[in-house]
């Protein structure tokens, strides 16, 4: 009996391959999709997974409370791993983690690289595997590195034994002699730094940040031997609190918290901790859009291959109703016809993972390599399980229904030529609707990235973005330096030196009038910064070069700073920092955008800072003149410091980040709408064929009594027409919610929905509608009527 039921089914496709063709290809797309969708999910779900002790690791988190607002920070107090140590006994190990960038030599070759800082049993803690040497940092002279960073510093010698030497920003050397490598952590990790030195390398003589400074911050984590004493440490970190507010009255604690660390990084990046210095999990936008239109593609593949079934069932009436004569059951035909589509969704299957292995994770890859992963179809027990729970679903949506209609007819209704299965009804109408409106929802979130990328372009920073570069030094001598060469230069309009940056450095602090208490951006600047950053001053004035009242008392801020507390006329407004130092407004600027379009465009308060303290240094010239001088200051940097690697940078990297985020989200879901539109339009032609198979005799009785192409055409279209309408009105609303919904998860600073966009999201769809339909409906039209009615 198997085997009948294998010669039918091949029998079937073949003859129908055609359709089979279109219903395959357009099925192992949309598994592909979900693939991708499962595969961005495991990433998260396995963050950190290859730690062996995660379950007894726990990171050390600050509770701060702020004008009614609660927010939890990743790091906390630097002194209180070592009091953890001494105080608490039922912390095993104490991890603290800081990390930050180091300018390196190696041999004669200059390096820039990001180094964390951490104590030794941090090897001891979490899962590293050693490929050389012995990963032991209990010697402050010693360094840990990837076997990558270990290629790139030494190509292929043996890294132990050789050194790196660290370039202080005062031109003081230490060097450190590597002492093991590992294997680079995997994507989905949070600790994705190359090289690992000591805690206490970071205090030097640079710095004024001591191991017991209760105003500095680290990452903090600790092991316990048991779990069950994790709600007794969290009580006994509460009495430090008090340390930390001593010192830092503008960021008052309100309590510590115990984290786990298994899942944290998904946690983190899910509710938008403050403060994580590590390694971050894929954000729930990605995770909920690619599985959202993963899950859409698939319905439209599973709803094309339902109206499919039914369209070729059609022919097939007469095998039916024979083989319900010769003794088959009901039974036996739903089986017949389960066993097509399983199939079906089994060859969509194979083909699907071929495509998501072949391009689609890789194409994903390249457009988030941060998140890249690599599947592992054979080495993973889930992925076996989700694969068939998606051919189960698969089959049992596309299959089902069509068993159970076709089988349920009577063998002398069907031999008698009384079954006429074709055309729409109830249920093959709803599932257009949804197919249409699952493609709009996509084009829908295609277009309103593109405004939106149009729209970040295009917005006022608050600075000028093209006509500015800078780059970050180490204290003023090296300014003046660099800036002595640059004056030569007849095409630079203005140079600036400042110790903050837009986008680069600042701090935040509470402020106060009147009562009313505040927390803003604080930008330290330099003279002419304003001017030379392109900053537009609404009122009042800028600051005056050398001016020690400026210096002392005199601040711009931003126009929704004034806004905030409520300010008509901000000029001569006093405004008081840490209580004791008290500021008085002389100008307010434009809003500015300090801390990237994903983040809240918060008040930002400007203080004119001393010379002494620059770390920056900026250049304005004409927009066609910006290339070549970046290009000229790259040479000076390496001749006036060539033990150094200084980067010159656009000041227009903020938007073009912006802009790759946009457009590599863009390119996902153009894919998707593409793939939903081309499946929905594949649908719709079939249902308009279905219809005009079961009307074809209405049809040639019509054109003998006169009626013309234009009715015939009304009567055709005119139930799809109110499909294609009502779905335009559901995927409308429902492309708009999620649309917005994206784009307000990943962006603060956004273009949100307008009316155009909707416009011209239903036009495309309409367009497509009338194309998928049109040439049905011409043939229709011009058939000849006697041959449609002799043939009936």
């Amino acid at each position: 009996m198997l085997k009948n039921y294998l010669m039918i089914t091949l029998r079937n496709m073949v003859k129908n391959k055609f359709f089979i063709f279109i219903n395959i290809s357009g099925l192992s797309i949309a598994i592909a999709c979900c693939l991708v969708a499962y595969y961005l999910h495991d990433f998260n779900a396995t963050f950190d997974g290859h730690h062996t002790q995660k379950e007894n690791i726990f990171r050390v988190s600050s509770i701060r409370e702020f004008q009614g607002k609660v927010n939890k920070y990743a790091h906390t107090p630097m002194p209180l791993g070592n009091v953890i140590q001494q105080n608490i006994p039922d912390v095993a190990k104490v991890v603290r983690y800081t990390s930050g960038q180091l300018n390196l030599r190696v041999g004669t070759n200059n390096f820039i690289d990001e180094i964390a800082h951490t104590d030794p049993s941090f090897f001891e803690v979490f899962t590293f595997e050693t490929v050389k040497g012995n990963l032991s940092i209990k010697d402050k002279s010693s360094i840990v590195i990837s076997e990558e960073l270990a290629y790139k510093y030494f190509a292929d010698e043996n890294p132990i034994g050789k050194m790196v030497t660290q370039i202080g920003t005062k031109g003081n050397v230490k060097d450190f002699m590597v002492v093991g490598t590992f294997k680079k952590q995997p994507n989905n990790s949070s600790f994705s730094k190359q090289a690992y030195l000591h805690f206490d390398n970071q205090f030097t003589s640079d710095t004024k940040i001591t191991e017991n400074s209760w105003e500095a911050r680290a990452t903090l984590y600790i092991q316990v031997s048991n779990s069950k004493n994790v709600t007794s440490i969290t009580n006994h970190l509460q009495q430090y609190i008090e340390n930390n507010n001593q010192v830092r009255e503008d960021f008052i604690l309100k309590g510590f918290l115990l984290d786990p660390f298994e899942g944290l990084a998904k946690k983190d990046s899910y509710t938008k901790t403050r403060g994580v210095w590590t390694g971050s999990a894929a954000h729930i936008s990605a995770i909920m859009g690619t599985a959202i239109m993963g899950i859409f593609i698939l319905l439209i593949a599973c709803f094309n291959l339902t109206n499919t079934a039914i369209a070729i069932s059609s022919s097939r009436l007469k095998e039916l109703g024979i083989r319900k004569v010769m003794g088959s059951s009901r039974k036996h035909i739903i089986i017949q016809f389960m066993g097509e589509t399983w199939i079906i969704s089994f060859v969509s299957l194979m083909i699907g993972c071929a495509i998501a292995y072949s391009f689609l994770i890789p194409a994903f890859n390249s457009l988030w390599p941060f998140w890249s992963f690599t599947p592992d179809y054979l080495g993973n027990p889930e992925f076996f399980i989700f694969i068939l729970i998606v051919l189960l679903i698969t089959s049992t949506l596309a299959g089902s229904y069509p068993a159970l209609y076709i089988s349920k007819f009577q063998p002398v209704n069907i031999l008698k030529g009384k079954v006429a299965l074709g055309g729409t009804n109830g249920f093959t109408r709803v599932l257009l609707t949804a197919q249409l409106m699952i493609s709009l929802i996509a084009i829908f979130c295609s277009i309103a990235f593109i405004d939106n990328a149009r729209y970040q372009k295009s917005l006022d920073l608050g600075f000028n973005k093209n006509e500015v570069i800078y780059a970050q030094i180490e204290n003023t001598s090296e300014y003046e330096a660099f800036r002595n060469r640059l004056f030569q230069n007849k095409d630079i309009t203005s140079i600036a030196g400042t110790y903050h940056h837009i986008n680069s450095s600042y701090f935040s602090d509470p402020i106060k009038h009147e009562g009313k208490e505040i927390e803003v951006d604080i930008l330290d600047v330099g003279d002419d910064y304003v001017k030379t950053a392109g900053i537009t001053l609404l009122e009042g004035r800028y600051f005056e070069t050398n001016s020690a009242t400026d210096k002392k008392e005199s601040v711009l801020i931003t126009e929704n700073m004034a806004a905030t507390f409520g300010w008509d006329k901000p000029i001569g407004k006093k405004i008081s920092w840490k209580d004791t130092t008290h500021y008085f407004v002389i100008g307010v600027v434009k809003n500015i955008v300090n801390k990237g379009l994903m983040n809240h465009m918060d008040p930002v308060m400007l203080r004119y800072q001393a010379k002494q303290e620059y770390k920056y240094i900026l250049v304005t010239a004409p927009l066609e003149k910006i290339p070549t001088i970046k290009a000229e200051m790259e040479i000076i940097t390496k001749e006036l410091f060539p033990d150094k690697i200084i980067t010159v940078h656009y000041m227009d990297e903020l938007v073009v980040t912006s802009s790759t985020i946009n457009s590599s989200i863009l390119k996902m879901f153009v894919f998707m709408g593409a793939v939903a539109l081309l499946l929905s339009a594949t649908g719709l032609y079939t249902l308009v064929s279905l219809n005009v198979v079961k009307r074809m005799k209405e049809i040639g009785v019509r054109k003998v009594l006169g009626a013309s192409g234009v009715n015939i055409a009304r009567v055709i279209n005119k139930e799809f027409a109110i499909i294609i309408a009502l779905a335009a009105i559901l995927g409308s609303v429902a492309g708009s919610s999620l649309a917005g919904l994206l784009l307000d998860s990943i962006w603060e600073q956004f273009q949100h929905i307008t009316v155009s966009t909707i416009v011209f999201s239903i036009i495309i769809m309409c367009a497509t509608a009338v194309l998928a339909i049109g040439y049905k409906v011409y043939s229709t039209v011009r058939i000849n009527p006697a041959v449609v009615l002799r043939t009936e």
